[in-house]
């Protein structure tokens, strides 16, 4: 039976701060089975990554033999999605002109990270604060001018690095809001620089059986993809199967976008053993990159 290559979030099961337990994560990834992985500690927050640290993940990637699908960005420290309530640390999007800067440092970080690593995409949150735009006149265009201006400054770097950004679908912003501002930042930007990170649980809550029909309406974006199941209420994270997501029709809608494998799951151990839940994982992610590449999983 063939074996397909497959990544998985590396918070799969939280996210320790010991240096122990990150690499003890790599090697149980490998030893599972999977040939990749998605780097996802730090993916919320103010960290910055040294050369150094990035220097000591690419060594324990090539010590277990994985190699780097993606990475997933921080948008900066937490606050509101729906509203601009403050100003809030490293906020790309932000307008005060320093915290706009060091929100651009912080992205330019895990672009720099990523491509160390070796892998070609950033997966980053664009949080939209509609509720905000609603109530503000002109509140809309003072957020979109400040978005651009930082993809303007990171798209130059971008290039050098080798390195796109994927903008991942949010649940909590309405489908309007979220399909507005990708029409209008992928009409200002090329595919080589701004594309999609598909996120089937998120985009399950937002669209249900309207998904497949989503993701072959931006199929030239979609560069990345976090595959994970739910119910339909809440961002569970599941091993796909477990939940809602119409996945015989998603595989078919992703198979005809340039999307390139691995795929790449981000699930989320529920209380069964770490063995069986990542032996379980790299069973789902065969089973999906079976429907893609056709024939059986082994």
């Amino acid at each position: 039976m063939r074996k397909y290559p497959a990544a998985i979030a590396t918070d799969y099961g939280g996210e320790s701060e010991r240096l122990e337990e990150l690499e003890a994560a790599l090697r149980r990834i490998a030893q599972a089975g999977f040939s990749h992985i998605h780097w996802c500690h730090e993916w919320d927050g103010e960290y910055l990554y040294s050369v150094w640290e990035m220097e000591q993940i690419r060594e324990w990637m090539e010590r277990y033999g994985l190699r780097a699908k993606g990475l997933h960005a921080s948008k900066g420290s937490r606050r509101s999605i729906a509203v601009r309530d403050g100003h809030y640390r490293r906020d790309y999007t932000s307008d005060w002109e320093a915290c706009r800067k060091a929100g651009v440092e912080l992205v330019g970080n895990r672009v720099e990270m990523a491509a160390r690593l070796g892998a070609s995409e950033i997966v980053l949150h664009l949080y939209i604060p509609f509720l905000t735009f609603r109530r503000e006149a002109g509140a809309r265009e003072r957020f979109f001018a400040q978005t651009e201006r930082s993809l303007d400054e990171l798209l130059p770097y971008c290039g050098e690095q080798g390195v796109r950004i994927c903008l991942e679908n949010l649940f909590d912003v309405p489908e309007d809001e979220l399909l507005g501002a990708w029409d209008r930042l992928f009409a200002r930007y090329p595919a080589s620089f701004l594309g999609i990170c598909l996120d089937a649980g998120h985009g399950y809550m937002t669209w249900r059986e309207r998904l497949p029909e989503i993701a072959l309406r931006y199929r030239e974006r979609i560069f990345a993809v976090h595959l994970h199941d739910n119910c339909g209420t809440m961002d569970a994270h599941l091993l796909p199967g477990e939940g809602g997501v119409p996945w015989p029709e998603l595989m078919a809608a992703l198979a005809q976008t340039p999307y390139e494998l691995p795929l790449t799951l981000e699930v989320t151990r529920q209380g069964q053993s770490e063995e069986r839940f990542l032996a379980d994982a790299w069973d789902a992610a065969q089973r999906l990159t079976a429907l893609i590449a056709g024939g059986p999983a082994g």
